[in-house]
């Protein structure tokens, strides 16, 4: 029994021994590793990672901090649209800053701190709040956009592609597109006092006083010219061979006028700015070197029948005696309809009447407004429709819901004895009072039957 306890204490001791040694070799392996590794870093041009990423930080801060008079910005989020800035960078991390998201911001200057951050790539960050984070707000009551999300904008950007005056960054999270190019002493003046103001209003007033704006340049097609200044997209739509033909890009304000983020193009023939012509009160753009102005038409260029359940999905008649665009036969059996209504044994009164289209699936649902009182109630009838080439209608009623059913003899004047019975032409009406364009049916085998409605 000694000798075996012996045996089994030299047995350990040798284990121990053997243990110590591996914990050893295996000690100067990481340190040689360490070593090797240290050795043979990656040299680009003679130079470490890191300090290739030092030196491109100090020469992104001093492009910022060296344009003297500042930078005018284009940011284009992930969720659409464009954004103008004017950003004016100082060598103590604070940026000041207008933006074109509405009149006061175009206006008041706001400042708030930035710095450059070196991750993978070299990166600008707006790390305090300011006009450009109001795009990324997730309160959708801020600036509108999606919950949690905003206009899916960023304010982290890395440094991305540089020619002479312009530097194009990438958004970190979301890949938003950012255009910084440097401003002209003239310019930051014209921001200073106001021009990016001065433009933005001009821009909006036109915009709002002519509906339908287009473009001629091949001497037969007017290209329709929209501009959307809520969601801050322009639209080139036209005609050809009967179908429709649209192309869209983001815009963004400028002291000029409207600069899109790319050129769109008709039949070859790009336009990418469009600029105010002060003396004329007009825009205009510049097409293989030529100018070419925007001009305004008093009707949209497009049949309506093309748009409708499409580009607008109703045409909603008001709670009205009378109304523009609506005829006396139809104004007679809407006041009969409204009468009968009163007295079905409800108490029910007849309000406004929304005719909604969907063009793919070839629908028209009536959603009538019917009050008990204060109570709101919609009677419902669903048609589908055919449509010749011409854009006449014939509507076929399916299935109403249980308000629909309750009046169904109420109606019937407007109902079964003229939009479940004759063809109809939908096409726009301009209102004489205020030159609104609405939309308007009107029945091919009663042309005293008409009535009209906002679109939308």
């Amino acid at each position: 029994m000694k000798n075996r306890t012996s045996m089994v204490l030299w047995d350990n001791n040798l284990k121990d021994k053997q243990m110590k040694r591996i914990i050893i070799y295996a000690l100067l392996s990481l340190t040689v590793f360490s070593a090797c590794k240290k050795e043979n870093v990656v040299l680009i041009d003679g130079e470490k990672p890191e300090e290739r990423v030092a030196e491109a930080l100090t020469k992104y801060s001093d492009q910022l901090t060296g344009s003297p008079y500042g930078w005018k910005a284009y940011l284009y989020p992930n969720g659409g649209g464009g954004f103008a800035f004017y950003l004016n960078f100082d060598k103590k991390n604070r940026v000041t800053m207008y933006a074109d998201l509405d009149y006061g911001p175009a206006t008041v200057s706001k400042e708030s701190s930035y710095r450059l951050k070196a991750s993978q790539n070299p990166a600008l960050v707006f790390d305090t709040y300011n006009y450009m984070h109001i795009l990324a707000d997730p309160d959708p009551n801020i600036f509108g956009g999606a919950p949690g999300w905003g206009l899916y904008s960023d304010f982290e950007f890395n440094f991305g592609v540089q020619t002479g005056d312009t530097l194009k960054l990438s958004g970190k999270l979301l890949d938003s597109k950012l255009v910084l190019v440097r401003a002209t002493k003239e310019e930051q003046d014209l921001y200073n006092n106001k021009g990016l103001l001065n433009s933005l209003t001009n821009s909006v007033d036109y915009i709002g006083n002519n509906s339908t704006l287009y473009v001629n340049l091949d001497g037969a097609t007017n290209v329709e010219t929209k501009f959307d200044p809520n969601l801050k997209v322009m639209t080139l739509r036209w005609l050809e061979k009967g179908n429709i033909t649209a192309v869209t890009a983001p815009f963004v304000f400028t002291l000029n006028g409207m600069l899109l983020q790319s050129p769109v193009s008709y039949k070859g023939k790009l336009m990418q700015e469009f600029i105010w012509d002060a003396a004329k009160s007009i825009f205009y753009t510049t097409v293989d070197g030529k100018r070419v102005d925007i001009q305004s038409s008093p009707v949209p260029l497009i049949p309506l029948h093309l748009l409708i359940g499409i580009n607008y999905t109703s045409i909603t008649t008001p709670n009205a005696t009378s109304y523009p665009g609506w005829s006396s036969d139809f104004i007679a059996r809407r006041a009969k309809a409204a009468a009968a209504t009163l007295v079905s044994g409800y108490n029910l009164r007849l309000d406004k009447m929304a005719f909604v289209f969907n063009a793919n699936d070839k629908t028209l649902v009536l959603n009538a407004d019917v009050y008990q009182n204060a109570n709101r109630f919609i009677a419902s009838y669903n048609y589908t429709y055919t449509k010749t080439a011409a854009g006449v209608y014939k509507f076929t009623l399916g299935t109403m819901n249980g308000n629909a059913s309750l009046i169904t003899a109420a109606m019937a004047p407007l109902v079964n004895e003229r939009l479940s019975t004759d063809q109809f032409i939908v096409d726009y009406f301009t209102n004489p009072a205020n030159k609104q364009t609405l939309g308007q049916f009107k029945s091919v085998e009663h042309p005293d039957f008409a009535f009209s409605g906002a679109l939308q």
